[in-house]
C-alpha cells in the first residue's frame, strides 16, 4: 500500500465531515429524502446533504454526461416527499473532486418548482 492509497480513507472521512459541517437539522421530510439518497437504493448518488432548507446537493461520479436529467429525477423524488412548490435548488456535485480536493464542482442543477 503506497502513501497515496493509505491516505484515501482519511481524506474521505475529512470530506464527509466537511459535508456534515454544512448540514443542519431540518424537517423530518428533509432527513428522509437525504437518507434515501445516501442509501444503496439510489445507485447514482454517492452522498447527499441539505446545505439550506431549499438547497439539496447530491454527490455523483462525473462520467462526462450532463446531469440536468438526473437533477430533474431528484426533483421528482423530492415531490414524492412533499417538496412540490418549495423551489428547492438541486445541485449534482462531482463526488470525486469533492473527496480529492474539497472542490464543489456542479455537474448539473435544477430548481424544482
Amino acid at each position: 500500500m503506497n502513501k497515496k492509497t493509505a491516505l484515501l480513507p482519511i481524506v474521505y472521512i475529512a470530506c464527509l465531515f466537511s459535508l456534515q459541517i454544512h448540514a443542519k437539522s431540518y424537517s423530518e421530510e428533509h432527513q428522509k429524502v437525504q437518507t434515501l439518497f445516501q442509501s444503496d437504493e439510489e445507485k447514482t448518488a454517492k452522498d447527499a446533504v441539505w446545505t439550506a432548507p431549499d438547497i439539496f446537493k447530491v454527490g455523483g461520479i462525473d462520467d462526462g454526461s450532463r446531469r440536468e436529467g438526473y437533477a430533474e429525477y431528484v426533483c421528482l423524488t423530492l415531490y414524492d416527499y412533499g417538496f412540490k412548490g418549495k423551489n428547492v435548488w438541486v445541485q449534482i456535485i462531482d463526488f470525486d473532486r469533492l473527496i480529492k480536493g474539497n472542490d464543489w464542482v456542479k455537474l448539473g442543477e435544477k430548481t424544482c418548482q
